[in-house]
């Protein structure tokens, strides 16, 4: 029976000295391992817990993530103006991280195909290339910015014509 008490004391002992910042990470590890990609109240309980954790502990090496992260859960809880102001922070307080390259390139395509705001899209593409101009994607968004508000249709006529020519 002693046994049993001292095993149970020294668990507390070993819970209790869990740091806030442990707690955080835990609670958001057991959220990120639920499938809360059916659930829009799981969405944005996680949401909130990254950007809860990057308030609390800006300087943390996980931060950057965790607000992309955010982003992209506003995404797809088509909370678009919410996703832009995350997507704006990464790019900005996190710019010599791996995640400010992708950041701004989401930035651009949340202006363009979710708030079809397609002036503010082409400047964040502008921005992508000449800020990441041997990047992957710059590419990408070199062509997006000459389909910007054409149709899926325009675009293939417009490459069927090409290879024509050709």
């Amino acid at each position: 029976m002693k046994r049993i008490g001292f095993f149970i004391a020294v668990l507390f002992a070993i819970t209790a000295c869990t740091s806030p910042k442990e707690k955080a990470l835990k609670e958001i590890k057991a959220l990120e391992q639920n499938d809360s990609a059916f659930s829009e109240t799981l969405m944005e309980n996680l949401k909130e817990k990254y950007t809860s954790f990057v308030k609390e502990y800006p300087d943390n090496e996980a931060s950057p993530m965790f607000l992309l992260k955010a982003s992209q859960q506003a995404i797809a809880l088509n909370q678009a103006n919410e996703a832009i102001e995350l997507l704006s922070q990464v790019a900005q307080k996190y710019p010599k991280t791996t995640y400010a390259e992708e950041a701004m390139f989401l930035l651009a395509l949340t202006y363009e195909n979710n708030l079809n705001d397609l002036a503010k899209a082409k400047e964040a593409y502008e921005l992508f290339i000449k800020t990441y101009p041997k990047a992957e994607l710059a590419g990408e968004a070199l062509l997006a910015i000459k389909n910007l508000g054409k149709s899926p249709e325009q675009i293939l006529e417009e490459a069927n014509g090409r290879e024509e020519e050709n």
